[in-house]
């Protein structure tokens, strides 16, 4: 993050975290007839990686002594998820992963444009467009060598313009420096007369500290975690947090290896994270979880952008959306029209 976790952020990462915060630590192994090992770059503290956690100690008491899964969080075991098409299938240094298949893009470059934060106007279309992902996905993946077991929800469904100042049009946005996390916002927002830059995550307190920036798009939700709202104490709700689902993926080999009876277990326990990530996501429980941390700590939840300002982000966002598609191919455009017919 923007520097060593200060006990206001981990006191606030752990508090919107779901129950079971800190267990990520891999345990001993065990003696069971397979051990895998499980890849995610998501802190201990963040609801997704408990997600994720969950799915590996259900299925290592479901499976008894047929297969132990050992999760590692916080990228500890070195892999990047940019390199997942290559490693994984290999099935040798990490038989599973959670990934956000964004990642992908250097291999994949339809993944850049598959589902752009802004693009879609109801988080609840995610859940119901997860069929069309899943073929998308499976294209990819069945080539590589992998196997998607299923999806797991975000932890947060708002995104805001959090700034310095009060700032809750894009009237007032035009005067500011905004940073964004992707080349797709730049575009957007430059589009709407917006002057944005992207900044990484760990760079963002002190870029909003000393002046580089003045506002960002960020969720309160995930905000808290990185105590941004000590930089940032205004806070305007803009678009959903609506992009790529995550993804619960293992080697195909490591996979074919295990019994029919173990396969299901695996299977039927990705099914349920799920159905309970997705109903956590589409819930806002840890968004109302996060704006009372970001509340106690002094920030100002102001009034949403105004439903035209909003309207004209979309609009923007879903041109910017095909634009972007049919430059990155074939294979994009038609993503791009089956998701788009599909979210409309």
């Amino acid at each position: 993050m923007f520097r060593e976790f200060t006990v206001r952020a981990a006191i606030a990462a752990a508090a919107i975290a779901v129950s079971g915060a800190g267990l990520l630590a891999p345990a001993p192994a065990t003696a069971a007839d397979t051990n895998w090992k499980m890849h995610i770059v998501w802190v201990p503290a963040r609801p997704e990686a408990q997600a994720y956690q969950r799915f590996a100690d259900e299925v290592t008491e479901r499976a008894g002594d047929a297969l132990d899964i050992q999760l590692f969080g916080s990228g500890s075991l070195g892999v990047k998820d940019a390199d997942m098409l290559r490693i994984l299938p290999r099935g040798n240094i990490i038989q599973a992963a959670g990934l956000y298949p964004g990642y992908l893009s250097r291999d994949k470059p339809q993944y850049a444009a598959t589902l752009p934060a802004g693009t879609v106007s109801e988080p609840e279309k995610l859940q119901a467009i997860l069929p069309e992902l899943r073929t998308i996905y499976e294209d990819t993946y069945d080539e590589a060598g992998i196997k998607l077991l299923g999806f797991v929800g975000h932890a947060v469904r708002d995104t805001h313009i959090m700034c310095k100042e009060p700032v809750s049009s894009l009237e007032e946005l035009r005067t500011k420096k905004l940073r964004v996390w992707e080349q797709f916002h730049v575009d957007v927002f430059e589009k709407l007369g917006v002057s944005a830059q992207i900044i990484g995550q760990n760079d963002l307190y002190v870029a909003m500290q000393t002046g580089v920036v003045d506002c960002a798009v960020y969720p309160i939700g995930l905000a808290v975690t990185v105590s941004l709202q000590e930089v940032a104490p205004y806070a305007s709700y803009l678009f959903p947090y609506v992009l790529h689902p995550l993804n619960l993926i293992a080697a195909q080999s490591a996979f074919d290896a295990l019994s029919p009876e173990t396969q299901k277990i695996v299977m039927d326990t990705a099914t349920e994270v799920e159905a309970t990530s997705f109903a956590s996501y589409l819930s806002g429980e840890n968004d109302t979880k996060a704006m009372e941390i970001f509340e106690k700590d002094g920030g100002e939840l102001l009034e949403p952008f105004p439903e035209a300002d909003r309207q004209e982000f979309a609009k923007v966002a879903r041109a910017i959306w095909e634009e972007v598609s049919a430059a990155n191919g074939d294979i994009a455009l038609a993503n791009f029209k089956t998701l788009s017919d599909a979210t409309d």
